[in-house]
């Protein structure tokens, strides 16, 4: 354990228990949104990468910080995470300049879903929350996953992968609810 002895394996243990807190983010079955209010520097960076769907605030500011106190940018899945969400070209500019990305550029090049009002955060996370909360968990457990491992996987892997989970969803019960729920005009209850 972290007991002083060794500075540099006390201080990796301390890294390694941030970084798993990012995996940990994509292992949960339910999707994650960040609503971001203000910075997301360093681990609020890679904590918002980490979250499944990202909203900010008109006054939220994002910076991969670490190389502006002379340390690597890529720390705690940041650079596995940007690149797969905004590309590596813009990922390079980013992580190797440490530079502020205002909340309307973070919307022009994909790395928030959508910029609201500071006061109309909070609603605009609920709202995709309450969206998602209304469909089958299975299905939306089966979506997080596969979105998560498609990034990881060449394109016919990606399809086979694709293939097997359709299938598989298509004999839950998900799917017969859904459709009765529809010819009978009333809300869908999934059990799950």
């Amino acid at each position: 354990g972290n007991d002083g002895s060794d500075d540099a394996r006390d201080r990796l243990g301390n890294q390694q228990h941030m970084s798993t807190l990012i995996l940990g983010l994509r292992a949960l079955p339910q999707p994650v949104i960040a609503a971001v209010n203000g910075p997301a520097a360093g681990f609020g960076l890679a904590l918002a990468l980490g979250s499944d769907i990202r909203y900010a605030s008109a006054s939220a500011v994002f910076r991969a910080a670490f190389i502006n106190i002379g340390v690597s940018n890529c720390d705690m899945g940041t650079s596995w995470l940007l690149p797969r969400l905004i590309g590596a070209s813009r990922s390079h500019e980013l992580m190797l300049t440490g530079r502020r990305v205002q909340a309307d550029e973070a919307l022009r090049i994909g790395l928030v879903a959508d910029v609201v009002e500071d006061d109309a955060l909070l609603s605009r996370a609920v709202e995709a929350a309450s969206q998602i909360a209304a469909l089958a968990p299975w299905g939306v457990r089966l979506t997080k996953q596969g979105m998560w491992t498609a990034l990881e996987l060449p394109e016919r892997e990606a399809v086979e992968y694709e293939d097997r989970q359709q299938i598989m969803a298509t004999f839950g019960i998900a799917l017969p609810e859904a459709v009765g729920a529809f010819l009978e005009k009333r809300p869908a209850d999934f059990a799950d």
